[in-house]
């Protein structure tokens, strides 16, 4: 058929023809919208506790004699604090494991730390022999403290959310602004000595040594608490990866365990046989999906952590 033909052809010719549904069974149809099945894609990824394991990469010496806080810095340095009464001090790390620089702390004491940005870090006193009860703010670049921020009760672990700097004292939970460094306490939250703290969306949690549990809170309401003395004594240091796992260390049982976002799962990942000796501070490094364990010494451990 010529092009001409084509043309006189579709010009004259308006139907085909017409279809008629006489009836139509909706009991078989199922929709489903897209945000649907984006969230059955996340069900499917989200990974079960029993998943997650370990390979150690190295071994670190920290020059510490008491290590309490720890943390790995925006530029990759490994960061610790020295509690040792009378010789306060932070001491970082490269990548490598060689020693940076120490900035000594004196009149202040070093329990703690969590960074707030690349220069900045937050260092709370814990229980102070020189009577400094606080925060201490120390910029990075000059190694000097750049601000005190005094607090009425005794700060233990800190986190950071972005906005706001979160302590363990000696009394309830602690929010301080970054911006004005104004303390506003969290009801109901009442600490214990040597407490750390960690948040994960708007849950905190946050450890309880004297009575060997750990907690979980959404809004200052009790979401899940956790004890099991058979695996997890004197828990201290705690930390939360991507998927609201939490890890926790057993300073008493000398072991690491982690508790599903829920609270109602948990595995033990490393014991004593594995190496730890009184296990301290634990912090997940969350960029390069690795753990960083301190002892109450002056060595810590670096695993990486697989989810499969």
């Amino acid at each position: 058929m010529s092009k001409l033909s084509y043309e006189i052809f579709f010009t004259n010719v308006k139907t085909f023809g017409s279809i008629i549904v006489d009836s139509c069974q909706t009991h078989n149809i199922e929709l489903v919208r897209k945000k649907d099945r984006q969230a059955q894609i996340l069900a499917i990824v989200e990974q079960s506790i029993n998943n997650i394991k370990l390979n150690f990469k190295r071994r670190l010496n920290t020059s510490c004699v008491s290590t309490r806080g720890c943390c790995v810095s925006e530029k990759y340095d490994y960061i610790f604090t020295d509690y040792r009464g009378g010789r306060e001090k932070l001491v970082a790390l490269n990548s490598n494991g060689k020693a940076e620089y120490t900035i000594i702390l004196n009149p202040y004491s070093a329990f703690d730390l969590v960074c707030i940005d690349g220069n900045i870090i937050a260092v709370t006193t814990g229980y102070d022999c020189h009577a400094n009860t606080g925060v201490v703010i120390i910029d990075l670049t000059t190694r000097k403290v750049k601000r005190f921020v005094k607090l009425p009760h005794r700060p233990y672990g800190i986190t950071f959310d972005g906005k706001s700097l979160i302590c363990c004292s000696h009394g309830n939970v602690i929010h301080i602004s970054i911006k004005e460094f104004c303390c506003t306490d969290i009801p109901n939250t009442f600490m214990s000595q040597d407490s750390y703290i960690a948040k994960y969306g708007d849950n905190i949690v946050f450890s309880a040594p004297e009575a060997n549990k750990v907690f979980c809170l959404n809004n200052g309401k009790l979401v899940w608490e956790f004890k099991n003395e058979s695996v997890l004594k004197n828990p201290t240091g705690i930390s939360v990866d991507d998927n609201g796992n939490v890890f926790v260390v057993g300073m008493g049982s000398q072991t690491i365990v982690v508790i599903s976002p829920n609270g109602k799962e948990y595995k033990q990942i490393l014991t004593k046989e594995c190496g730890l000796a009184v296990p301290s501070k634990i912090f997940v490094d969350k960029i390069r999906k690795q753990m960083l364990v301190t002892n109450n010494s002056n060595f810590a451990h670096i695993y990486d952590i697989s989810y499969c």
